[in-house]
């Protein structure tokens, strides 16, 4: 009895792609430090400026590039990914204004004098699921191995990945008109939902000098930005692409871009806009 059921074991050991391939699977945590230079782009709805009910962000000086500190600390296990992100933006701005506009029923008008701010700040999870391995043994997790299956030269692999995200954040937005004293501080607490996909293209760097892999990847994520308070829903987007070089210390440094976009109808600030720009790194793998 006992010989038969280790036969079975094994046996269902040897068919259950979710066995002995997850249980080998090395785990590991992936800390990114970032430095990110993004502009905000877009316009705020909740005034009127020289082109109608809308203000570009350009008219109260909000435009000026920022170097932003950002971090991510990911767990993986095989195909399974889990992690925590965060960023906080800000920007100021400020002079005379060229057009005559309004910002949360604070007017300035042409040549008046005014002082502006920005911030932005988030912080979130992600669960990521290498859903389809082409090159692997597996192409999915469910997949019988394939028979004479061989590694790609060079220890290619390309992941294709699904993921679900959630992140809390926070606008704050505040004019003065330094002319006629008025000055407005509008605040808007949110949550983004989103679900996406991406992929990463790896291939050993064979004779480079001190290099041991490069890889190539992009991800998408659109969904939900939904305000608490008496808000209407909106939309989010994030859009992430970088060529990452692993050196033989175990060490990766990487670059790329970003673009992270909320159209949010808040109590106090309604922003259809985003961060977007470019991005540098390192990341550390225990």
């Amino acid at each position: 009895m006992d010989a038969a059921a280790a036969a079975l074991s094994a046996n269902l050991l040897a068919t259950d792609p979710a066995g002995p391939a997850q249980a080998d699977a090395p785990f590991k945590l992936v800390l990114d430090l970032e430095a990110w230079a993004p502009r905000l782009e877009g316009n705020f709805e909740d005034g009127s400026g020289p082109d109608g009910d809308k203000v570009d962000v350009r008219t109260p000086d909000l435009h000026d590039m920022e170097l932003v500190l950002t971090g991510a600390l990911t767990a993986r296990r095989g195909r399974l990914g889990v992690g925590i992100r965060g960023f906080s933006f800000s920007t100021s701005g400020g002079g005379t204004a060229d057009d005559a506009f309004t910002l949360a029923d604070v007017g300035v008008g042409a040549g008046d004098a005014f002082d502006s701010s920005f911030s932005w700040w988030s912080a979130g999870a992600e669960v990521r699921y290498d859903l389809y391995t082409p090159l692997a043994e597996r192409a999915y997790a469910w997949s019988e191995p394939r028979a004479g299956w061989k590694p790609s030269a060079n220890g290619t692999e390309l992941p294709v990945f699904v993921l679900v995200a959630a992140d809390i954040g926070s606008i704050e937005r505040t004019i003065v008109n330094r002319t006629t004293g008025a000055s407005s501080d509008a605040s808007e607490a949110f949550v983004t939902l989103m679900a996406g996909a991406g992929f990463e293209l790896s291939f050993d760097a064979g004779a480079v000098p001190f290099v041991e892999r490069v890889t190539v990847g992009a991800r998408a994520e659109a969904g939900l930005a939904v305000p608490p308070g008496d808000g209407d829903l909106g939309g989010a987007a994030r859009v992430e692409a970088s060529i990452a070089a692993r050196f033989r210390c175990g060490t990766s440094a990487y670059f790329g871009y970003r673009f992270l976009g909320v159209s949010l109808d808040g109590d106090e600030v309604d922003l259809d806009g985003s961060l977007q720009g470019l991005r540098a790194g390192v990341s550390f793998e225990f």
